[in-house]
């Protein structure tokens, strides 16, 4: 993946722009918020659970 130049607005391919000759950095990545790891398992469980009725549902 390419870097971002800020100065030039325009990937880069090495550490420094071709252009203005900066020096380009990799952003650094934000985790993940807690909501969306929380809203993920319940998502999940909520599929497990409508799953088991469906199983359970078919089986009758």
């Amino acid at each position: 993946m390419a870097s971002w130049c800020e100065n030039c607005d325009r990937p880069v391919e090495g550490d420094t722009c071709d252009v203005c000759g900066q020096s380009v950095t990799e952003p650094a990545r934000e985790p993940m918020p807690w909501r969306w790891r929380f809203f993920i398992v319940v998502t999940i469980i909520y599929l497990i659970w409508r799953l088991y009725q469906l199983i359970s549902w078919l089986t009758h």
